[in-house]
This record gives C-alpha cells, sequence and structure tokens, in this order.
C-alpha cells in the first residue's frame, strides 16, 4: 500500500512523454506530406519537364512545320470565305460575270485547300501523342498543340465539301434567274405576234414559254426541299396559269378567224383574270431569288465562315 503514491509520478511521466511522441510523430508526419507533396509531380506538368523534354521536342518539331503549312491554307481559307459571301451577293444580279468570275476564284481557292489538307495529314500520318500513355510521354502544352492543329486540319478538309455546295446552289439560283428572263422574253415575244394576228406562231412560242416553266420547276425540286409552299410556287402557279389562258385565247381566235364570238369572249376574259394574278414588276423575282439562296446557299456560306472561325482558333492555341 505505501509504494502506490510512489509510482504514480512514474505513470504520469510515461504519459507526459506518450503524448510529447505523438506530437512530434504528428508533426513530423504532417511536414513529410508536405515534402512529399513539394517533391512529387506527375509526368508532363511543368515541374517535371525533364521527364516529357525529350518527346516534347520530338513532337513540336513536327507540329511547327503543320502549324506553318496550317497557316498558309488558312490564307486560302479567308479568300474562300470571301468569294462565298460575294457568290450569295450576285446570285440575283442580272449579269451573271461577277459570280461567275467569284465561283471560278472560289473554286481555285477550295482546290488548293483540299490538296494542301489532304498532303499535311498525310504527314502527320503516325504521329506520337496518341493513347493512354500520351501523358506520361508529353506535356500538357503539347499534346493542346497537337489536338488544335488536328482540328483544324479536319476544319479545312471539310470546306472542300462546303464549297461545292455554295458553287451549286450558286449556279441553280443564276440559272433561275435566267430562267426567269427567257420566260419573260418568250412571252413578249407571243405577245408580239398575238397583236400581228399570227397565232399559230404566238401558240408555238407560247408552249415554249410553259416549258420553261417547267425547267424552273426543275430547279425549284433541286433546291427547295420539302412540298411547302413558297414565294417561287406562287410565280410558277401564276405564270404557268397566266400562259395558257393566252394560249387558249390565241387558240380561240385562230379557230374563228379573228372573229370575236363567245368562245373568244371567255377566253379574253379568262386571260384578264390570270393577267390580274401576275406579279406587278421584276422585284417579286428578287424576292424569290433571295428565298432560294436561303435555302441552301446561306447555310453553306455559314458553314464555310464556321469553319474559319475554328481553324483560326486551333492555330492560335497551336502557336
Amino acid at each position: 500500500m505505501s509504494s502506490a503514491p510512489a509510482r504514480i509520478p512514474r505513470i504520469l511521466g510515461r504519459l507526459a512523454r506518450g503524448a510529447i511522441w505523438t506530437l512530434l510523430f504528428a508533426v513530423l508526419a504532417a511536414g513529410g506530406a508536405g515534402l512529399l507533396g513539394q517533391a512529387w509531380h506527375a509526368p508532363g506538368s511543368p515541374a517535371r519537364a525533364e521527364l516529357t523534354y525529350a518527346g516534347d521536342a520530338a513532337l513540336d518539331a513536327r507540329l511547327d512545320v503543320a502549324t506553318q503549312r496550317l497557316t498558309e491554307i488558312e490564307a486560302e481559307v479567308e479568300k474562300l470565305a470571301a468569294e462565298a459571301r460575294i457568290a450569295l451577293e450576285e446570285v440575283a444580279n442580272d449579269d451573271p460575270t461577277r459570280l461567275r468570275e467569284s465561283l471560278q476564284r472560289g473554286g481555285q481557292a477550295a482546290t488548293t485547300i483540299e490538296a494542301a489538307s489532304r498532303q499535311l495529314r498525310d504527314s502527320l500520318t503516325g504521329l506520337a501523342g496518341e493513347g493512354e500513355t500520351a501523358i506520361l510521354e508529353f506535356s500538357n502544352g503539347t499534346l493542346v498543340r497537337r489536338s488544335a492543329v488536328l482540328t483544324a486540319i479536319d476544319a479545312a478538309s471539310s470546306l472542300i465539301g462546303h464549297w461545292r455546295q455554295v458553287a451549286a446552289h450558286a449556279t441553280e439560283a443564276a440559272n433561275l434567274n435566267a430562267l426567269f428572263t427567257r420566260h419573260d422574253a418568250t412571252v413578249l415575244e407571243a405577245a408580239a405576234s398575238g397583236r400581228q394576228r399570227n397565232y399559230n406562231r404566238a401558240i408555238g412560242i407560247l408552249d415554249q414559254a410553259l416549258l420553261t416553266v417547267a425547267d424552273i420547276q426543275s430547279v425549284r425540286v433541286r433546291l427547295i426541299a420539302g412540298s411547302e409552299g413558297n414565294v417561287l410556287d406562287e410565280w410558277i402557279e401564276r405564270n404557268s396559269a397566266y400562259d395558257a389562258a393566252l394560249r387558249a385565247l390565241y387558240a380561240a381566235l385562230d379557230k374563228s378567224g379573228n372573229t370575236i364570238n363567245a368562245e373568244v369572249v371567255s377566253r379574253r376574259r379568262e386571260e384578264r383574270i390570270a393577267f390580274e394574278r401576275l406579279p406587278p414588276d421584276r422585284r417579286t423575282i428578287v424576292v424569290i431569288i433571295a428565298e432560294v439562296a436561303r435555302n441552301g446557299l446561306t447555310q453553306a456560306v455559314v458553314a464555310i465562315d464556321a469553319a474559319q472561325g475554328r481553324i483560326e482558333e486551333a492555330l492560335a492555341e497551336a502557336t
């Protein structure tokens, strides 16, 4: 019993020493964790650039060449985008000269872009930096450059398809404008023959006008998807109705020997009704051309502008 008080100080001393050692271990553990965090850096991070230096140097050398070639391609892309906008503006012009020249320049630029993009893609066959181990072999900055270069090549490669849409729709729209002009001139020629009482000739000329309307209908089918009515459909319906009514009037006059009878009067009334439904002037044609352009040509021009933007953004990252 007398030894119990003597053991109390020794017990307290051991407890105190244990607390001190526990505190010391905690401090060392925290310090060790900090040192470990400072010492450990994943390959590919700036702090461990020496681990990816060799891979970065080799890959960057190829990316430098590709970036230079993409810069040259971008200059052609800028030309292509400008010609696409000119084509959109010129489709409703009665004089097709500017449109024809624009399509020729744009076609040359598109061909250059396609060939250069294909050659560049072929030159990068087997390009390093792909796969799960890429982050261990290359720095993040180099991998970002690689991705940007490939994105730009993809965008450039898509331009030939968009330009073909521009050229096709612009050509069709220009042809449509030419068909409108041909139709109106044909009907005026038929009317001149009718005033001279040469009804047989007038009827033959109106048959040609109706064939031109059929050609316009074919263009409408190619340019505008779906069967929903539009301004072009309205023009086709009204002009074909008038051509047929005028033809029927001339046939009645020819049959009657230019004598005004009941049939001639009836046909004349139908011709007047059809005439009143015709568009008042040439401005309607401009509206029709604009609507046709929106159904394909505008979308293709916007797609070219979007591809140009992707190339510029990718080049900004790549450089």
